[in-house]
């Protein structure tokens, strides 16, 4: 994801626990059925969402792995309206509160698909459907969309079916996504688009795009190099594993709102950045690291960022030439320069493991997109292109759909090649200074 909105708006507010408060518990309690209670470990299989544009309301069914040891199961609903909570046509005990939903799960060995029914409200402050018609949920706001768990490490398979979309907009979202991936790569768009393939990859995947009234030449521009960056990315690292067909999708942000989110295969572009290629690679990285292969805790966010910016940079130069690779290179240095001349945190990869608030404690800026890409160019210049790319390949297959931390990666290359690269990890993204380019160099 690379994210910046207007100045106005540059105040992200947390709306888990300021919601307003409603405490619901259906009618009918029998005495076979569990009282609602707390538990945060019952394992989310798959979410199929219902979404009703025009009415405001939405079901979901989830499919939580069974239990005989647990009669409890929770989600955060930011400010959802619940309305009921069903299992086979049961009606389930439910109280919500506080931006969370707990419901008393009967025992069972089976899988078990709890029914939720629900309202849903348009949001103003990139925290759930906006005005625009586009979600933005990213890190912590899935609750205002759906029921759900935000911890990147909570993967679950999805399906999505959106109704109400008006007359004369399309609405595009992935209606089957099978892999785990972090909630917040779930989303939709809604407006009236133009669309214009690119071609298909060697694998078959076909690239396009889909642009608004007047954007086609900025969203054509842009794109110019988006199908053979995304066969580099295939062919480099391996299948794709969210269909065949794939598109970078302009979005309304407001204002001089830039950067784009990660929601593939119809990966979100604001309208302001659909011009540059660069933007369009990087989000398109995020199906092999971010999404394909999620990051284990938010402290690892470099892991998802920093090798996305670096690799729409190797993927330009590639598919584009050295000239343009350079160009790209050069910008990041200008950001990574403009960040140290700054009072903005310069930390890239804090200790601990979902102990920081990614947006309150500043982790959402500069140092992990930048500081990060060049760490792993860094990684490429000790070991050389093909093999850090054959250790990403290895990498990406062997996590594929799963969780896991930038150790995990190091502990890799380690193990893997002859060279121990934790002293330029800490020197590159846990100082805040810059590494010394004889120790630490690219």
């Amino acid at each position: 994801m690379v994210f910046d909105k207007p100045k106005s708006h540059m105040e992200v507010a947390s709306l888990l626990f300021l919601n307003f408060l409603m405490v619901g518990c259906n009618k009918q309690h029998s005495g076979d059925l569990p009282a609602a209670s707390t538990d945060w470990s019952r394992d989310i299989l798959m979410t199929n969402l219902i979404v009703d544009l025009d009415s405001m309301r939405a079901s979901a069914d989830i499919v939580l792995a069974g239990s005989l040891a647990s009669t409890g199961a929770s989600f955060e609903i930011g400010d959802l309206i619940v309305e009921q909570v069903t299992s086979n046509a049961t009606q389930l005990n439910f109280r919500t509160g506080q931006g969370r939903l707990d419901v008393g799960v009967p025992l069972s060995v089976q899988d078990q698909t709890l029914t939720i029914d629900y309202r849903f409200a348009i949001q103003d402050d990139f925290n759930g459907l906006l005005r625009s018609g586009a979600t933005f949920i990213w890190p912590y706001y899935c609750g205002n969309l759906f029921p759900c768990r935000s911890e990147p490490a909570e993967g679950s398979s999805y399906s999505l079916m959106l109704e109400g979309v008006p007359d004369g907009a399309t609405g595009l979202f992935p209606q089957s996504i099978t892999m785990d991936v972090p909630a917040y790569m779930v989303g939709w768009a809604v407006a009236s688009y133009s669309y214009q393939a690119l071609g298909q990859t060697v694998n078959g995947t076909e690239v396009g795009v889909y642009y608004r009234a007047g954007e086609e030449q900025n969203a054509l521009r842009g794109t110019r190099h988006l199908r053979d960056v995304f066969d580099w990315y295939e062919q480099t690292f391996g299948e794709y594993g969210f269909g065949q067909k794939v598109a970078s999708v302009s979005v309304d942000w407001g204002g001089e709102a830039f950067g784009g989110i990660e929601h593939h295969p119809f990966w979100h572009i604001a309208s302001g950045s659909m011009s540059d290629p660069v933007i369009h690679a990087h989000e398109a990285a995020h199906g092999w690291f971010g999404n394909g292969v999620r990051i284990g805790c938010w402290e690892d966010f470099v892991l998802s960022e920093g090798l996305a910016s670096y690799l729409a940079a190797r993927a330009l130069e590639a598919v584009a030439g050295e000239a343009i690779g350079d160009q790209v290179w050069a910008s990041y240095k200008n950001q990574l320069d403009s960040l140290q001349n700054s009072s903005e945190n310069k930390i890239a990869w804090p200790q601990g493991c979902n102990e920081i608030d990614i947006l309150e404690d500043g982790l959402f800026g500069t140092a992990p997109y930048m500081k990060g890409a060049f760490f792993f160019k860094h990684l490429e210049s000790v070991l050389g292109s093909n093999r850090f790319d054959r250790l990403l390949r290895d990498f990406y297959r062997a996590n594929r759909g799963g969780a896991v931390t930038l150790q995990a990666l190091l502990t890799l290359i380690g193990e893997e090649s002859d060279y121990d690269p934790a002293q330029c990890a800490q020197a590159w993204l846990r100082n805040e200074a810059l590494p010394q380019v004889e120790l630490c160099g690219y």
